[in-house]
C-alpha cells in the first residue's frame, strides 16, 4: 500500500520491442533493470510507461496510475502495479519521508537529453532537450543534479555533490544547499523529466 504522499517512480531503461521470430508478429517490450532485461506484454508495458507521467504536472501515485490505466481500457492495471513494485520496476516514494534517502542510496539517475542552460525568457529555470529544441524546464537544483548524475554512484551522492557546489559558489537558498532538501525537490519534480525521456532511474551499480 502507498500513503497519500507517495509517488510512483518508474525504474529501468526502455530498450524497445523484441521480435524473436521474424515471421511472426509476436513480440515483447524490453526494459533493462540493472543487469536484468525484463520482457513485458504490451498492456503491462503501457502501465509502466504511464508511471513516467504524461506531462510535468502529472505525478503518478498508485491510485492515480490505476485510474488512468483503467480509463484507457487497460486490463489488470492494479495487479501490474503490484508486480512491478515487487520486481523493482516501480518504487513508491514520499519525497519528504525518510525512506526517500534510502531510495536515493539504492538508485542512480541517468540523463538522456542535452542541457541547454537558462531559459531566455525565464532565466531562473534551466532548459533540457535537443539542440535548439527545448523540451522541458527544470529548477536549478534539479538541473544540477540531473546534469552530473551519471558521475555519481547513486542519487544521494549526486544531491550531496550538487548542494556542496551550490554552497561553494555562494548560493544561500536551503533548497539548493541542503542535500535533503535538494533530494525532496528532485523527487517531487522528477516526473517532468521522466515524461519526456530526459532521464531514467536504474538500480545503483555495484562497483
Amino acid at each position: 500500500m502507498t500513503s497519500n504522499g507517495e509517488l510512483l517512480i518508474p525504474v529501468g531503461h526502455d530498450l524497445g520491442v523484441l521480435y524473436p521470430d521474424s515471421e511472426s508478429n509476436q513480440h515483447r517490450q524490453q526494459v533493462r533493470l540493472g543487469v536484468e532485461v525484463m520482457e513485458l506484454e504490451d498492456e503491462d508495458f503501457a502501465v509502466w510507461l504511464l508511471a513516467h507521467g504524461t506531462d510535468g504536472d502529472d505525478r503518478p501515485t498508485a491510485e492515480s496510475l490505476a485510474a488512468q490505466g483503467e480509463n484507457l481500457g487497460l486490463h489488470g492495471v492494479r495487479s501490474a502495479i503490484e508486480r512491478f513494485r515487487a520486481d523493482g520496476l516501480l518504487v513508491a516514494v514520499d519525497p519528504a519521508a525518510d525512506e526517500a534517502v534510502e531510495f536515493a542510496r539504492e538508485h542512480q539517475l541517468f540523463p538522456l537529453l542535452h542541457g541547454l542552460g537558462p531559459d531566455p525568457e525565464e532565466p531562473w529555470l534551466q532548459s533540457i532537450g535537443l539542440m535548439n529544441q527545448p523540451l522541458v524546464q527544470a529548477s536549478t537544483a534539479l538541473y544540477d543534479v540531473w546534469a552530473w548524475a551519471q558521475l555519481a554512484p547513486e542519487l544521494w551522492t549526486g544531491c550531496q555533490d550538487a548542494a556542496a557546489v551550490a554552497q561553494q559558489v555562494g548560493v544561500t537558498n536551503p533548497e539548493e544547499i541542503e542535500p535533503r532538501q535538494v533530494l525532496t525537490g528532485v523527487l517531487a519534480q522528477i516526473h517532468g523529466l521522466l515524461s519526456v525521456r530526459a532521464a531514467y532511474f536504474d538500480r545503483r551499480r555495484i562497483r
